[in-house]
């Protein structure tokens, strides 16, 4: 809605920007410069800053270096003896290096290469985690910049709503001193100036409670003051059967499998550890025979024989988890796909109730407040009447603004379990 309804007349944004937090704030702030805040330009400022991105991209370099290591080979053993044998043998003494042994265990079993499919899928699932916390600070970004949005748009209101209470207040003072009025509706008129009054400290409230959340989750100072969007109507509505067919790609359900991939290679990597990978052994002795030194050069294969420890159990309990992130997996689909039906129901339902209410109620409301001013003005009609009138028409704006509100916080609920991001980086597009 790009005017606000006062009397007969609409004022535009522009000419009511004045009234925001002017009651709330200094006017030594207000006079400080200001930026336009967008919706797009609070996520980006989030994701440039949010401590949950790091924690996701240092997950991502541990999970890279998890990858690297996953293919090393096993480390070789390098063997040096002496001893005073060949010297006793000599009758000479003294002691020398009598063995060389160079061993080197086999990795034949496949291990590496189950190793490596784990930590690449991994790999993976870390980076679609970063996507969906990207998402999460999405919804939690938007969430604050709707709810300081209403409260803002609520302060304007709660503005006019006590502006036209003193002009019915000093109307009422005017007729009574007259005898044109009784005092009991003087009084009532009072009321309706002191009720206009707490509403305008209800809002200040909130808008600076609103401002303050904003503020923190964006890292601004104290002391700004942002300019936000106009809160208007929600009107372009996606289309559902586009949301299910990219449903598939949602970060939370890419991550789920690839720590399904993972599971399904642990099960891999315990069967081929049931077969120990065997140990080539190079040697080189120096021994005494037939009254001389002579080197002796060989070569060992040492293999563990798997008689007692099978992997029995870790191959079990390596199958229960591939069952149990299988589940997990069938449960975040089934829950992401009933939420978005859902969510787009309602984002639908609240789009046309808005729509409904404007045409319906609050313009209707704003008529019957015009008429019934002008008809109080000139003594056509009681107080309890333009009471009515006053109530019914700063209720009805007030319902709107949260109609507004509560569509676009759907809307971004819906953005969540579609795994739609508003604000794409360059991370979300490209593997480090």
């Amino acid at each position: 809605m790009n005017t606000l309804y006062l009397g007969c007349r609409k004022i535009s944004w522009a000419a009511l920007v004045g009234f925001v937090l002017s009651a709330a704030v200094p006017m030594s702030v207000l006079a400080q410069p200001q930026d336009v805040w967008t919706l797009e330009d609070s996520i980006q400022r989030v994701l440039e800053i949010a401590p949950e991105i790091r924690a996701a991209q240092a997950m991502i370099s541990a999970r890279q270096g998890a990858l690297q290591q996953a293919g090393a080979w096993p480390n070789p053993q390098i063997e040096l003896r002496a001893d005073d044998r060949i010297g006793k043998d000599e009758g000479t003494g003294g002691t020398s290096f009598t063995r060389f042994a160079f061993s080197q265990p086999l990795p034949l079993s496949g291990r590496l290469g189950q190793q490596r499919a784990i930590a690449r899928a991994e790999l993976e699932a870390a980076r679609s985690a970063r996507q969906y916390q990207h998402l999460r600070l999405e919804t939690q970004v938007a969430q604050r910049y709707h709810s300081l949005q209403l409260m803002m748009e609520s302060l304007r209101v709660a503005e006019q709503r006590l502006q036209l209470a003193d002009e019915f207040q000093n109307i009422g003072h005017r007729r009574e001193q007259a005898g044109e009025l009784s005092r009991l509706e003087r009084l009532r008129l009072d009321l309706i100036r002191e009720s206009a009054q707490q509403m305008l400290d209800k809002a200040e409230g909130g808008t600076n409670e609103a401002l303050s959340r904003f503020r923190a989750y964006l890292g601004l100072t104290s002391a700004a003051i942002p300019k936000l969007m106009p809160l208007e109507p929600f009107a372009s509505m996606p289309v559902l059967e586009q949301l299910q067919t990219g449903l598939s790609e949602h970060p939370a359900l890419l991550a789920a499998r690839h720590r399904l991939d993972a599971a399904r290679s642990g099960v891999s990597l315990v069967r081929a550890e049931r077969l120990p990978d065997p140990t080539l052994r190079l040697f080189r002795e120096q021994d005494f025979l037939n009254g001389r030194r002579q080197d002796v050069t060989g070569i060992e294969v040492v293999v563990t024989a798997p008689l007692w420890d099978r992997k029995a159990g870790r191959l079990s309990e390596a199958h229960a988890q591939v069952e149990q992130t299988q589940s997990k997996l069938q449960m975040l689909e089934r829950d992401l796909a009933s939420s978005m039906q859902q969510n787009y129901l309602h984002l639908n339902h609240l789009v046309e109730q808005a729509a409904h209410f404007l045409v319906r109620v609050l313009e209707p409301a704003e008529k019957v407040f015009v008429l019934t001013r002008k008809a109080y003005v000139s003594g056509e009609l009681e107080i309890l009447s333009l009471i009515d009138a006053n109530n019914t028409y700063f209720d009805a704006h007030e319902r709107y603004l949260e109609l507004l509100q509560e569509a676009w916080l759907e809307a971004a609920e819906l953005r969540l379990t579609a795994g739609r991001a508003l604000v794409t980086t360059e991370q979300d597009t490209h593997h480090e």
